[in-house]
């Protein structure tokens, strides 16, 4: 890029030596300015200007130079003349360059036409914002201030005209106008310049400091009430195995006190980062140095407390590689953040100065001692983020079944040496090509700056100074930016605390997860909840009260499933039967279909239940005589007559039969292989929402595509969002499969729209309490919330596929088992109800895209 930049500066200074001839009969030319608004986004609002000059040959020396290539240095100097003669020195940080749309001139009976056209997206960033010869300066609080700037040779232009429509943008100022309406307002001769001012669209009116720092505050909120519970989720499953004698000889409860303390000690972690990020990045607003040295330490130190050198499997008596291990991460670890802090206290080294800005003695070396500044504190963030993952994992035995430390091999000598390394390079190549996005981004705009080769006298600098500048503001947010995506860490968390409850338990047998357990799930159920449904502005402020909202909407939904759910009632009419020899807290339901023998007694019952009403369908249809008609009947009485053992009656209600009772128990005996089952399957089908997504938040279009990559971690948090929307959707799998035998419903869908209604609970108190949320805004966290229906919509189905998975043989596809299943509610009312779900999605997407 440095290379590449050195013929564009060599250019911008000969078209600065370069004099802008006058037009000698300025009559004869004919020049009309349009500019157009366009506020059909959330984000930003589309600036689009057309200039049109017909210029006579003659009456201009530089006319002909027009029709030139584009890379000419005479045609940039000519339409540099054209559009703004004399450039105005501008910060990088504070001017946002257009894009070029259409420049073209054409030459007929001599005069030369000339059509440019540009665009340029205005957000909610303080700066000015360049179109053509037109320029939007916005300011905090104040309205855009829209200015034309013609250059001095287009001065004196009798046949000039001037349009703008501000697309139902209010107009608080347009002095001069000779003719006005609704949408558009025009001016004639004879002013040259045209100055009027625009209100901020309300959906990019920024709050104050004293409400924005309130909003941070409500988000940082929610940072410290997720680490509080997951120190609850702790320390209640942490005391729940201290109530245990035996404790210290039980395996399965050492392991759950071990995760416990880990837990605890990332609950702390997360809350003081947080403090931290906010008292002194955000509030006190620390220098570029002081916030570097913030950002390394805090990476140095999360390294060093997740312990990555520790073994695979706990209790390994492979005493070989863990020093061995240990050795190299440390050296690793303390290597890099040596580099980091050799760039902060010692900048004069790499031409910086003390508050890391590039000086004008050697700015390529300067450039390079920043971008080694930011991968070394990205790569000690990344590892940091991967190792406490990884603890998480280990401790909480997710992905194995915790056996031998020899099992298939994954503790020899060597291999999680090899391991931790190859992860190792890997973030750093990850590292590397994030602090490449942010060099992109720059490049980016520098290069749509210097399209008339003016960028140097612009800006007054050159290109690897502004690039020295623009990586040295990585301090400032970088530290913030790595955090918040440590919020996935709270997920896995809690995952693992969740994952040793089927061992650590106290072996009571439930429908569903209760105590410590139903806390979990309802924190995963908050957290999925916050990433789907994202609010900005003031309504961010409420963030810190959506993780106790989230939560009692589940609590409620749940304390209505116990009552109302299908394997409720059937649990209440068996406890009336079985009332003195039914154990305290345990569910009769779950304790006989608990073992295998009656499990598999259920099964055969529902199979053979599915064989009769198919038969009886035949009946009715005349295809089988109908004298069999009442045998069929007496043989589903029979077996509707399902009891646990020891119970003298009956205990299904007369709506409910076999096959109903076997689609509410679900694929698995256990609540938690249910959980994992139906994560599995929202993460596979979450994939197309989830890529649908991420294209239409950053690339439906070229101009949303364009301001995506103006941004410099725009990639990055791109690809992030695709991870988190996808570790959403497992999330949410994971909540309806937990929750799988207590929702109300009698099938899949049902559950599902019941967590769909949980789910709209925290939407409508924010809409509730903060009157002045933008409409669009929740509009997109409506849609959201559909595109998760529609996710578990379909992994309910296919989790009452998998309940019946030993018929699949038998079946060549999957949705002919699925039409065999529902024969008693119908397959075509399941998927009438999916296609409703999508089209109300297309239905809002529509809404949204047409404003």
């Amino acid at each position: 890029m440095w290379w590449t930049a050195q013929p564009a500066q060599a250019q911008a200074r000969a078209a600065e030596s370069a004099a802008c001839p006058a037009i000698r009969q300025p009559e004869k030319l004919a020049l009309q300015y349009e500019l157009t608004f366009d506020q059909r986004r959330i984000d930003f609002v589309k600036v689009h200007q057309l200039t049109s000059i017909d210029i006579p040959a003659e009456q201009w020396p530089l006319a002909n130079a027009l029709t030139l290539s584009s890379d000419s240095p005479n045609y940039q100097n000519a339409m540099r003349c054209l559009l703004h003669e004399k450039a105005e020195t501008k910060k990088f940080d504070k001017w946002y360059p257009e894009w070029h749309d259409v420049s073209e001139a054409t030459e007929q009976q001599g005069v030369v036409a000339v059509r440019y056209e540009s665009w340029n997206l205005v957000n909610n960033s303080a700066g000015q914002f360049e179109v053509g010869p037109w320029t939007i300066d916005s300011e905090p609080g104040k309205d855009w201030k829209v200015a034309l700037h013609s250059p001095d040779v287009l001065r004196g232009i009798s046949r000039r005209t001037v349009e703008i429509d501000p697309g139902g943008l209010e107009i608080n100022e347009a002095a001069g106008a000779s003719s006005a309406n609704e949408t558009r307002r025009v001016w004639n001769p004879p002013d040259p310049d045209t100055e009027i001012s625009i209100a901020r669209p309300k959906q990019l009116t920024p709050s104050s400091d004293r409400e924005s720092l309130i909003a941070y505050l409500g988000i940082t909120s929610w940072w410290i009430f997720g680490s509080a519970l997951i120190a609850l989720s702790a320390w209640r499953r942490k005391r729940n195995g201290d109530d245990d004698k035996a404790a210290s000889s039980h395996p399965d409860k050492a392991a759950t006190r071990t995760l416990a303390d880990t837990a605890l000690q990332w609950a702390g972690l997360s809350a003081a980062l947080a403090l931290t990020l906010v008292l002194l990045l955000q509030i006190y607003s620390l220098t570029s140095r002081w916030s570097a040295l913030i950002g390394i330490s805090s990476g140095l130190a999360l390294v060093l407390l997740a312990q990555p050198w520790l073994p695979l499997v706990e209790n390994s008596d492979d005493s070989e590689k863990e020093p061995t291990t240990r050795h190299t991460v440390l050296a690793s670890a303390f290597a890099t953040a040596a580099i980091g802090l050799l760039v902060i206290v010692s900048p004069q080294l790499f031409g910086l100065s003390s508050k890391l800005m590039p000086t004008a003695s050697f700015p390529p070396l300067a450039t390079a001692g920043l971008a080694l500044l930011e991968a070394s504190m990205l790569w000690l963030w990344f590892t940091a983020m991967t190792a406490w993952a990884w603890r998480f994992a280990r401790e909480g035995k997710l992905g194995g079944s915790g056996g031998s430390p020899a099992e298939n091999g994954r503790n020899e000598p060597g291999r999680h040496l090899r391991r931790v390394t190859v992860t190792a390079v890997a973030l750093f190549v990850i590292a590397a090509l994030v602090v490449l996005c942010h060099a992109l981004s720059c490049n980016s705009r520098w290069q749509r700056a210097n399209w008339l080769g003016e960028a140097h006298a612009l800006f007054g600098n050159d290109y690897m100074d502004i690039l020295g500048r623009q990586l040295a503001t990585f301090p400032s947010f970088g530290p913030r930016w790595a955090y918040t995506h440590t919020s996935v860490l709270t997920v896995i968390a809690l995952v693992a605390l969740l994952h040793l409850s089927p061992w650590a338990g106290s072996g009571v047998k439930s429908l569903g997860p209760t105590s410590v357990d139903l806390l979990l799930v309802a924190a995963v159920f908050a957290v999925v909840t916050l990433s789907m449904s994202k609010f900005a502005g003031s309504a961010a402020s409420l963030y810190g009260l959506w993780l106790p909202l989230n939560m009692l909407a589940l609590y409620v939904l749940v304390k209505a499933g116990r009552r109302w759910s299908m394997l409720g009632r059937v649990d209440r009419k068996a406890k009336r039967c079985l009332a003195a020899n039914a154990a305290k807290g345990e569910s009769c339901v779950a304790a006989e279909l608990s073992t295998e023998k009656m499990h598999e007694r259920l099964m055969g019952d529902a199979r053979r239940c599915r064989e009769l009403l198919h038969r009886l369908h035949l009946v009715d249809r005349g295809h089988v005589e109908s004298a069999q008609r009442r045998t069929l009947e007496n043989e589903l009485s029979e077996l509707h007559h399902w009891r646990p053992a020891g119970c003298d009656r009956d205990c299904l209600p007369d709506p409910v039969s076999v096959v109903d009772v076997a689609l509410c128990w679900g694929p698995y005996p256990r609540w938690w292989r249910n959980a994992l089952d139906a994560a599995r399957w929202a993460a596979v089908f979450g994939i197309l929402p989830s890529a649908v997504t991420v294209w239409y938040e950053n690339a439906n279009d070229l101009e949303h595509w364009a301001l995506t990559l103006d941004q410099p971690m725009s990639i990055p948090d791109m690809l992030w969002r695709f991870l988190t929307q996808e570790i959403s959707f497992a999330g949410a799998g994971l909540v309806l499969g937990a929750l799988w035998r207590v929702l109300p419903g009698e099938h899949g869908p049902v559950r599902a729209l019941s967590l769909f209604v949980a789910w709209l609970v925290p939407i409508g108190v924010v809409v509730a309490i903060n009157h002045g949320i933008d409409r669009r805004a929740v509009v997109v966290a409506l849609l959201n919330i559909i595109l998760m229906l529609m996710v578990l919509t379909l992994t309910s189905m296919w989790m009452d596929t998998d309940t019946f998975s030993r018929e699949r043989p038998y079946w060549t596809k999957r949705l002919r088992l699925l039409a065999s299943i529902y024969q008693v509610h119908g397959l075509s009312g399941q998927i009438a109800f999916l296609v409703m779900q999508a089209a109300a999605a297309v239905t809002i997407w529509r809404q949204i895209a047409t404003g």
